[in-house]
């Protein structure tokens, strides 16, 4: 009797293992499918995992997706099964919370923000939710229900406008001493821990106040690099134009910064997907500049690329030509992709 009762220990404890590491596998797969802009994919994932063993951040995240995809019925059934499955999970009421004040349900939306609070009388998310959509005096419930629509939209899928910040965002204060800046810094990444997940708008707003009020911190960069990585994997589509204004403030502010060479890259990028290309024409004279003749001539010759179709879109064509030339002699022969395209831009084909 006694070695049944191991031997069944042993196996329930192995079989836990297992639905642990499935489940954490299952949020891997579908994060990522997320990140491809898959989410009926993920979708999928995430409720097979759900009835193969539900837990409170499957639910969470299937909830946080649905609300993304603006299929909020569904999100809110998915919601109520997850607190009858973890009733005290204050994250879920939190998020479901949400999703019922953007279905005009405010009073449902109240009553699941203060048993938050009853649970968690320092939760940030519930206060500041509580704040939005109870009516102030000056306020009519149907302002207060508009503005906390769009702050419910902002919160699930942020900002999809391309619309550049404007650089005042970006003036620092130094009101504060090191040791002031320090202590705020503190303080405003200690609020961003109590933050739920899918609180875009609110992790955006702290990342600036660091980066404003807290500026000779260590904080303050890595706000900078946090901020950008907001714009551009927790938005759909990126926000290509937010990301260039943070990062050209990080690289002007630091510019001894180690986070140089993947903010330059970052950069890049943005410039090609807003289409400035005079701007990718400086950064590519700077990196040819510093390193003339990689190594690799297969890097050489994708830089040498994007070089000389920035500068022909720069209406340098002599310019272009010459890079299209180099790529050519690098390849010397070997019929790479590269040195075929410059071929071909060289005759005049697009």
């Amino acid at each position: 009797m006694k070695k049944s009762r191991i031997l069944f220990f042993i196996l329930s404890f192995v079989f836990s293992l297992s639905c642990l590491y499935a489940n954490r596998e299952a949020l891997k797969k579908g994060q990522a499918l997320e990140r491809q802009n898959k989410y009926e994919q993920a979708l999928e994932v995430y409720k097979n995992a759900i009835k193969q063993t539900p837990t409170e951040a499957l639910y969470i995240e299937a909830g946080a997706l649905l609300g993304k995809m603006q299929k909020y019925e569904n999100a809110q059934k998915v919601l109520e099964l997850g607190l009858k499955d973890f009733p005290q999970s204050t994250s879920l009421k939190n998020l479901l919370a949400l999703i019922m004040v953007r279905t005009n349900q405010n009073q449902k939306a109240i009553k699941l923000l203060n048993q938050v609070l009853e649970a968690d009388s320092d939760n940030g998310f519930a206060k500041k939710w509580l704040a939005k959509i109870q009516p102030s005096d000056e306020a009519s419930p149907e302002t207060t229900q508009q503005e906390a629509h769009k702050s419910a939209d902002q919160s699930f899928a942020s900002s999809t406008s391309s619309t550049s910040i404007s650089d005042d965002i970006y003036q620092v204060s130094n009101e504060l001493s090191l040791p002031e800046q320090k202590e705020l810094a503190k303080k405003l990444y200690q609020q961003m821990m109590g933050l739920e997940k899918w609180e875009l708008d609110y992790f955006k707003e702290l990342h600036q106040e660091v980066i404003t009020k807290c500026p000779d911190t260590a904080q303050a960069e890595e706000s900078c690099w946090r901020l950008s990585n907001l714009y551009l994997l927790g938005e759909d589509p990126p926000n290509y134009q937010a990301t260039i204004d943070v990062l050209e403030h990080l690289l002007k502010q630091y510019p001894e910064t180690p986070l140089f060479p993947d903010a330059k890259n970052r950069l890049m990028i943005s410039y090609q997907k807003t289409n400035q290309p005079e701007k990718v024409v400086e950064l590519y004279q700077e990196l040819f500049t510093l390193d003339p003749d990689p190594v690799d001539d297969k890097v050489f010759m994708v830089r040498a690329l994007e070089f000389a179709d920035a500068l022909r879109s720069t209406g340098r064509e002599s310019d272009a030509q010459a890079w299209y030339m180099k790529i050519i002699e690098k390849d010397d022969g070997k019929g790479s992709l590269e040195a075929r395209v410059a071929r071909q831009r060289l005759e005049g084909e697009n």
